[in-house]
């Protein structure tokens, strides 16, 4: 659990005192859409007053065993119902927060009631027609089961048995299953046709219809469009229904908007032709999710309208957003940029046709697919990823790793640590791009994997855990966990990750998971509250025990069948539109041939990256097949034995062997790409003892050519050899060596390395006895920024910076159970005389040799 805290930088424990004004306690009450700091509380008391003492928490929240702390803008925002939370506990003494957003309009004109009394009446009439089709469940079945499924809340397999047991039984009931198993009959009239309308209107709510229809004409008539458009009911239906809030998080009391989802839908069909002839053409699946490939756009665009109902924010559109939250905190102010469904769903359909996405996406279903292109991401960042992923680490695109495809990029691109935009001015501009560059916790982490994925069209359910952002990603074989625990320990919103990934297992088995849906609606139309969605989570009784025995009995239906049944592996055929990814998998496939260095008819001299001859077998450099042409190499920088800062440039040489016709002034520019700013590449040629530096810089991931530096080269054959002090990814695509220097545009001033000062040789640092100090010795303390570096060339293990009460600057443990750590004192009102002490061992300075 330390970790976890850890990775969402949460803030140590207010000191708890008496709070001086009590709170105003509201049960299940969430605010805000996270939170970075908190601290353990176990009643609401508590937990106020931790609140009460924490620095702007205008409102702790009490979560399990945790109060997070929310300041006045999350309050601002309005109270989110919450089963995760006990209580929201509102600090008497903060500050009024300020004036938070005009309400939602209400259904108080004649013509909305008019409306809602219209609807309402339909919505009776319908799904009292579904009720007389109903089979009447058995008594004593109804309540055995009924009491089985009211006394679980949790345990063990047994503990679970006689639910599971009960639930059989009425499920094999004679009327039960001839009923769930009927026909289709979605002609006018028919059961389905019914039952789909009425869940519909349940789902949506009269007074949600009416507040969106009483807008104008052109919304009403396409709320009676969809009404009378059986089919497309059924469809939305069967993708989970229109969405009612973003990321599910509450708010919003009128219901899904299926009015919305039926705007935006209407839009993409009359914004795209393909779309239309599309639509038009689709063919008539036997089973409800269309998972025809040439019908997939249809799918993508509903998937669309249904995800974006309610409007996504997008990521970086508000510049105060703290980068560790797991959600944004939406702005208050009406300028909040949103993402626009039509244009999303036109940027994956141009990817679509330009093969940019992945192979699998032909096979999605729609509620797959709403999943696909609801990221918070510009479409100009989508693209980015797409391209410059496929440039930088084609392995990453190219891997058999279903899970991880894309999304490795989070392991070996985003180092685990606090943001560092405040060192990288001007690059850290809102845009995904910036997360690689300058890092991040898990937050950021989760947000780029999340990112990687839906770029390529792949689907992805994000995952909260305790203190932890994660993210769930489908696979054909099912959907899977990554950074971070297993499905207990996941939520999104109000639905936990075992309701979650058991839905996503019982759609395989399609036939009985349209009894399931045919269930649901029954439940609908009876007007059975909802079952509950959180049950499951780890050391958690959330969810449990709720709704009405339809839709109890339809959750044990999924739990029977996937526990019978498990799913089968998604069939992924040949793509009707051919994919760039699936062409580089097949490249990658091939066996690699090493290129030759070659000479131009200008005399140009071009180094292929991967005809390197030599390499120092401590080097870290992968040659790997290039989505263009050819071969490219990944260097993946400096360290020493035992993980960096780089003690010895040397270990990560590699070198070329080039012939020039007589001995001439060459100018060399390299051809590179990376992710991070900061990068290096020296250059010794011919073994000269000062090597120049090859002025790489950030390229944003896109392959650029450095500046030409002049490189002295010998009649007949010549050495160069390149080394690196930075540590991070560098990808070569080759050197080239022209005859006269080339014009080579100048990158942005911010994207240069700023290289530090020189380090002192490895053997330049020195341990002085316990007795002493580098002062008295007249030597050199060891700095801050090269406290590690001298930790690792003595021989100790670096533990970083620490905050100590006495001995200053970078020291090491000499005994005792910390016996060889090795530490730099941020503590700089430190004073000790010699010899030191730090938990009962004695600590000794390191120094630099004068």
């Amino acid at each position: 659990m330390l970790l976890t805290l850890i990775c969402l930088g949460i803030a140590a424990a207010p000191t708890v005192t008496q709070a001086a004004t009590a709170c105003t306690f509201q049960p299940n009450c969430d605010y805000g859409h996270g939170s970075r700091d908190s601290a353990p509380a176990t009643t609401k008391e508590a937990c106020c007053t931790l609140c009460q003492n924490a620095t702007g928490c205008a409102a702790g929240v009490l979560s399990g065993n945790v109060c997070w702390f929310k300041t006045a803008q999350d309050v601002a925002g309005g109270c989110a119902h919450s089963n995760r939370v006990q209580f929201a506990c509102i600090n008497g003494a903060a500050p009024a927060p300020p004036p938070g957003p005009p309400a939602p309009a209400t259904c108080s004109s004649a013509a909305c009631i008019q409306l809602e009394a219209t609807y309402t009446t339909l919505k009776n009439e319908t799904c009292a027609k579904v009720a007389t089709s109903v089979p009447t469940l058995d008594a004593a079945d109804e309540a055995a089961f009924m009491a089985a499924y009211k006394n679980f809340t949790g345990g063990t397999p047994a503990d679970e048995a006689p639910v599971l047991a009960a639930a059989q039984k009425l499920l094999s009931a004679a009327a039960v299953s001839t009923f769930l198993a009927l026909p289709d009959s979605f002609a006018a009239g028919g059961l389905d046709a019914n039952m789909v309308k009425c869940a519909l209107l349940v789902q949506a709510t009269p007074i949600g219809l009416a507040e969106f229809a009483v807008a104008g004409q052109a919304e009403e008539g396409l709320v009676s469009q969809l009404l009378n458009d059986t089919v497309l009911m059924r469809d939305m239906l069967v993708a989970g229904g229109a969405s009612s809030s973003e990321s599910d998080k509450g708010g919003n009391t009128n219901g899904k908007r299926f009015g919305q989802a039926m705007a935006i839908y209407t839009k993409l069909l009359q914004s795209s032709a393909v779309l239309s002839a599309t639509v038009a053409s689709a063919p008539t699946d036997s089973e409800w999710d269309d998972r025809a490939q040439t019908s997939i756009l249809k799918r993508l665009a509903l998937g669309t309208a249904l995800e974006h109902a309610v409007p996504i924010g997008h990521k970086y559109a508000d510049p105060t957003c703290d980068e560790a939250y797991d959600w944004c905190p939406t702005p208050l102010n009406v300028t909040v940029m949103f993402v626009d469904p039509v244009e999303r769903y036109l940027h994956y359909e141009t990817a679509y046709h330009a093969g940019d996405l992945d192979p699998a996406l032909e096979v999605l279903t729609t509620f797959e697919c709403r999943h696909t292109t609801n990221s918070p991401a510009s479409n100009e960042d989508l693209e980015w990823l797409r391209k410059t992923l496929t440039i930088y680490r084609p392995d990453h695109v190219a891997t058999s790793d279903y899970a991880w495809r894309y999304a490795r990029a989070v392991k070996t691109e985003v180092a685990y640590g606090d943001p560092m935009c405040a060192t990288l001015p001007g690059i850290c501009d809102g845009h995904y791009a910036e997360i690689p560059a300058a890092d991040g916790v898990c937050g950021p982490r989760a947000f780029f994997g999340r990112f990687t994925r839906l770029a390529f069209g792949m689907p992805v359910w994000g995952a909260t855990q305790p203190g932890h952002a994660a993210m769930t990603t489908w696979t054909p074989t099912g959907w899977s966990v990554l950074l971070g625990a297993g499905w207990p320990f996941c939520w999104w919103g109000e639905r936990s990750g075992p309701d979650w990934v058991l839905e996503t297992q019982a759609r395989e088995t399609r036939t009985t998971y349209q009894q399931v849906l045919r269930g649901g609606w029954v439940a609908n139309a009876l007007g059975e509250a909802p079952v509950g969605e959180d049950w499951g989570r780890a050391n958690s009784k959330s969810g449990f025990a709720e709704g009405g025995v339809w839709g109890a009995l339809m959750l044990y239906s999924k739990k029977i069948t996937v526990a019978k049944s498990p799913a089968p592996a998604r069939a992924i055929g040949p793509s009707i539109v051919p994919t760039k990814v699936a062409a580089l998998i097949v490249k990658f496939a091939a066996p690699h041939q090493t290129p030759n260095v070659t000479t131009g008819t200008d005399g140009t001299i071009h180094i292929p990256g991967a005809a390197f001859t030599s390499k120092n077998r401590s080097a870290s450099i992968s040659v790997m097949t290039s989505a263009d042409a050819g071969e490219q190499i990944l260097h993946n920088g400096c360290s020493s034995s035992v993980g960096p800062p780089c003690l010895s440039p040397e270990s990560s040489s590699f070198e070329y062997e080039v012939t020039a016709p007589t001995a001439a002034t060459y100018y060399l520019t390299a051809n590179i790409t990376t992710w991070h700013p900061n990068q290096d590449l020296l250059l010794s040629t011919n073994g000269a003892p000062k090597p120049q530096t090859v002025p790489a810089f950030y390229t944003v991931g896109w392959w650029n050519q450095t500046q030409p530096i002049p490189v002295a080269l010998v009649a007949g054959k010549n050495t160069l050899s390149f080394t690196r002090f930075s540590v991070r990814e560098l990808g070569i695509k080759g050197f080239s060596l022209y005859k006269e220097a080339p014009v080579v545009p100048k990158p942005p001033g911010n994207y240069t390395p700023s290289p530090p000062a020189p380090s002192p040789p490895p053997g330049d640092y020195i341990e002085v006895p316990a007795d002493t100090t580098c002062v008295k010795q007249g030597i050199t303390a060891v700095p801050e920024a090269d406290c590690s570096r001298a930790c690792l060339a003595l021989g100790f293990t670096s533990t970083g910076d620490k905050s100590r009460p006495n001995i200053s600057g970078c020291f090491v443990l000499t005994e005792g159970q910390y016996a060889g750590n090795c530490n730099f004192n941020t503590n700089a009102s430190a004073v000790c005389t010699p010899p030191c002490t730090l938990f009962g061992a004695v600590v000794r300075s390191l120094c630099i040799r004068a």
